[in-house]
């Protein structure tokens, strides 16, 4: 209970600077307000849910999953935040707590039914987790039905990405043609994606056709390079980071086999490439 008319417009003054920092992505002067905040109202559960959430975003994983569990030691019995849930799955996910994480993604999606709302972003993340899981029959589910729900909401960029994932779990279970038929789609609806044709690349190399293979490859490292899986994702340093099997398996989630047929790619085209100099 807030006491009184100062300490309330105390704790309103700093929310309104900690989401000001938070839009300018200053997270480290957002966590600091939301400590203020958390000082002078302790007994409020959605401040700790809400720094939970910016600790997320810093990585800070281990703090957040403190939060909240503080947050939900102070809820009601009954009540369950939808949010709250997904962000914890997402602290657990940056831990490779992968069981743990399925566990919130699963409570918040059901929750959600039985309001009936659907949660695609949700159901994107337990489509990762089920590939981390190796469960690849599972994670592609999710994508294409997180796919169709963005699709259904006009959140086009979004709905792309997760068609392009479910697309991927496809080189895993072994259906290559099928895969590139999807990867192809998706990279038709996402012209600027390099993610895709990357993928493409790798299986059609793998396939032997290695002149369509170095046409693509040369077409999203050449005349794309935006680096941009997703409108207003992040960006990264596109062709370079596709030769980091680390990144490919951790961050961007690629499953075990395509990225070894990256990497497989990418050095035998590295030796073409040396053969044509030499001669």
């Amino acid at each position: 209970v807030v006491e009184s008319q100062a300490q309330a417009k105390a704790i309103q003054d700093a929310y309104d600077a900690a989401r000001k920092a938070y839009a300018d992505q200053n997270l480290e002067e957002c966590v600091r307000l939301y400590d203020i905040i958390v000082q002078l109202d302790p007994k409020s559960f959605v401040w700790y849910e809400r720094r939970g959430q910016v600790l997320v975003d810093a990585n800070r994983f281990e703090e957040a999953l403190k939060d909240f569990e503080k947050a939900e030691a102070l809820t009601p019995a009954q009540y369950k935040s939808v949010g709250l849930l997904a962000n914890k799955g997402l602290a657990h996910e940056g831990l490779y707590m992968w069981r743990d994480a399925l566990d919130d993604y699963n409570q918040a999606i059901e929750i959600g039914g039985s309001i009936g709302n659907k949660y695609p972003y949700v159901l994107n993340s337990r489509g990762n987790v089920y590939a981390a899981l190796g469960e690849w029959g599972r994670a592609r589910e999710d994508y294409l039905a997180s796919a169709a729900i963005f699709q259904e909401s006009r959140i086009l960029s979004s709905a792309i990405f997760a068609q392009g994932n479910a697309a991927l779990m496809l080189t895993q279970l072994g259906e290559d043609d099928r895969a590139i038929r999807e990867l192809k789609a998706a990279a038709r609806r996402g012209p600027a994606s390099i993610d895709f044709r990357a993928a493409i690349a790798a299986l059609q190399w793998n396939l032997g056709q290695r002149e369509q293979a170095a046409s693509v490859w040369h077409d999203a490292c050449v005349n794309i390079r935006s680096g941009q899986l997703r409108s207003n994702g992040p960006t990264y340093d596109s062709c370079g980071d596709f030769a980091d099997k680390d990144w490919l398996l951790k961050i961007r989630r690629w499953p075990p086999r395509l990225t070894t047929l990256m990497d497989t790619f990418l050095q035998e085209l590295a030796a073409d490439e040396r053969e044509r100099l030499a001669s």
